[in-house]
């Protein structure tokens, strides 16, 4: 059973889940990062959660976006 990480590009701060544990390409801006880099050479992508079915990260980035969506709109 794999994984499902919930991330945020770095670069444009689109949120999607991915099941790969090494390599992160953003949908949004077709930039890729590495997820979690050992290395001290530049910053890798922050992985907001992790889920054992694409499922549960599917509603994490559904809600997620709907509380942000909620407090933009209670801040105008």
């Amino acid at each position: 059973m794999s994984n499902f990480r919930v991330i945020q590009c770095p670069n444009c701060g689109s949120i999607q889940s991915s099941a790969s544990t090494t390599v992160f390409k953003c949908f949004g801006c077709q930039k890729s990062k590495t997820i979690n880099p050992k290395s001290k050479f530049g910053l890798g992508v922050k992985v907001l959660q992790t889920f054992d079915n694409g499922k549960s990260a599917a509603l994490f980035i559904q809600e997620y976006k709907r509380l942000k969506f909620e407090e933009r709109e209670a801040n105008r």
